[in-house]
């Protein structure tokens, strides 16, 4: 079976590192953490970096250091991961959620702009599926601290300048098959903001605290630190073979008329996270999956289901809800070789 996502392994001296950390004992945070968050601060341009046991514990403290509580609002796009949803809840905060834009999988500004309340609190941006939200420098303007969620799309850039930067807060995940990975968990959270960093820092470990108030166990450990280093060591090569697959997929499916791919803008230089098709008309996008379940290739819609979904009418997003229904996302990843790319190929364009 040819897995619609998988992740990226990169070996490099990792077996020699893991045999350092038994030798030490030190298998909590040490210094390849602390190695590791320094790294992350280089290449992400950044003063500050807390590395957290998931992308979920990441957008949680970030929300938390912003004073996101009951009775406070978070906006949120429906068209995205059901985690960001979940790290709202978390704070008992309620969830604001809005539309995408109709060209595009990213929160929208003008359903930003028109949900904003006396009681919001931040505004949580994920670039979704490799692709920088072209809106984000309008929704920051708008004066809300913004939490960029660049799981999907570490190393994208609008105008050269790189996601994650624009915003207060930028919060990773690497999980399993995200653009980099820490042994299947892991996250982190980056900030110019000392008073924030501070914060975070405090929050997630509970132990040994002199005035007590609710805090959490969102440490990583010292082998997941190690992979991580040597992942960024290789992020440009993985950014590189998934614009490579990217190219081969659009020079192929570009004369299909019933089908509709994403190219990036003039000022958006995407990372190629997920392969996005879209069909003209709504279609049975059940059976499609099953079809190439048969010549064993897993594709999936790109969200599970959109987050407004959930509450029943309560929000209204159109885009989300046609997006949901008339798009696919086929393998795009680092480690798919050249005949799998062919295979796939060869069955959207004769299913398809």
């Amino acid at each position: 079976m040819i897995q619609h996502s998988k992740p990226t392994v990169v070996k490099g001296n990792l077996i020699k590192i893991v045999k350092d950390i038994l030798s030490t004992h030190q298998f909590s945070e040490g210094k390849y953490t602390f190695l590791f968050e320094k790294e992350i601060c280089r290449v992400f341009k950044a003063k500050y970096a807390v590395v957290v046991s998931s992308g979920t514990a990441a957008l949680h403290l970030a929300l938390l250091s912003l004073d996101v509580k009951e009775n406070t609002e978070v906006i949120i796009p429906a068209f995205c991961c059901q985690a960001v949803l979940n790290a709202v809840l978390y704070c008992g905060a309620k969830p604001v959620i809005v539309d995408v834009n109709p060209d595009e999988f990213n929160i929208s500004y003008e359903e930003v702009k028109k949900n904003i309340t006396k009681n919001t609190k931040a505004i949580i941006i994920p670039h979704m599926f490799g692709y920088p939200a072209k809106d984000t420098q309008k929704i920051v303007k708008l004066g809300i601290p913004v939490v960029e969620d660049t799981a999907q799309s570490v190393g994208a850039k609008i105008n050269g300048r790189l996601v994650g930067s624009f915003g207060k807060l930028n919060v990773v995940s690497f999980y399993a098959t995200k653009m980099l990975t820490t042994f299947g968990e892991g996250g982190a959270v980056l900030t110019n903001d000392e008073k924030l960093y501070k914060k975070i820092l405090d929050l997630k470990s509970y132990d040994k605290k002199e005035k007590f108030c609710l805090r959490f166990n969102y440490k990583i450990t010292e082998i997941q630190s190690a992979m991580g280093l040597l992942q960024l060591k290789n992020l440009e090569t993985f950014i590189m073979k998934r614009k490579k697959i990217y190219e081969i997929y659009k020079n192929r499916f570009k004369n299909c008329k019933f089908i509709r791919i994403f190219e990036p803008k003039d000022n958006i230089y995407p990372v190629y996270y997920r392969f996005i098709i879209q069909f003209e008309k709504e279609v049975d996008l059940d059976k499609i999956i099953k079809k190439f379940k048969d010549y064993k290739i897993e594709v999936a819609r790109p969200v599970f289901i959109p987050l407004d979904k959930y509450y029943y009418g309560k929000f209204v997003c159109k885009n989300s809800e046609r997006f949901y229904k008339t798009t696919i996302s086929i393998p795009i990843y680092p480690e798919l070789s050249e005949k799998e790319v062919q295979k796939i190929l060869n069955v959207v364009i004769r299913e398809l």
